[in-house]
């Protein structure tokens, strides 16, 4: 039999419910952002009769490192999205479930990682100009701050998911 919920943990597991629901969208979003933003002009770089394969190459090299940050966004809502799911048929206590909060919050930081230091650079060296940039805005900088305290979430919920693991056990 299962517990009865608090209401409290029912609130929670609502919210979980709602937060899938945004989570998909944002999933479209990004994916149709990637695939006007990415796919098309890959696809008219690759086709375009006027190019050489040099500049075929360097648009599409460019595109893809500028898709970087998007895709590795999606992966980290995606890995939210599951943990969601997790907490919406009410497993509060799941590994699984910390476990995908912590990758989500890696992916994220990755992320922020790509659009503060590795797509400007990139840029920079596939457009010959070389040099050192970073993109240090105040949004950069609190998404940085807000992917590292998911990350260090998951891993604090994974920490007491198994602390209530032991404990059921002594029982």
């Amino acid at each position: 039999m299962l517990p009865t919920l608090s209401p409290e943990l029912k609130q929670a597991q609502q919210l979980a419910d709602t937060a899938q629901v945004f989570a998909v969208i944002a999933l479209v979003v990004i994916v149709t952002t990637i695939a006007f933003d990415g796919g098309v002009p890959i696809g008219v770089a690759l086709f375009d009769d006027t190019l050489d394969w040099r500049e075929k190459t360097n648009r599409v090299g460019l595109l893809m490192v500028a898709l970087l940050p998007a895709l590795l966004f999606y992966e980290a809502v995606n890995r939210l999205r599951l943990a969601l799911q997790h907490y919406d048929r009410g497993e509060f206590f799941s590994t699984e479930a910390s476990a995908r909060v912590a990758q989500a919050g890696d992916f994220a930081i990755e992320a922020m990682v790509a659009v503060i230091l590795v797509v400007p650079n990139v840029t920079m060296w596939i457009t010959h100009r070389g040099g050192f940039d970073m993109e240090l805005e105040p949004a950069t900088i609190g998404m940085l701050a807000f992917a590292c305290f998911v990350a260090a979430v998951g891993r604090i919920l994974t920490a007491a998911t198994q602390l209530k693991a032991e404990n059921d056990a002594f029982v």
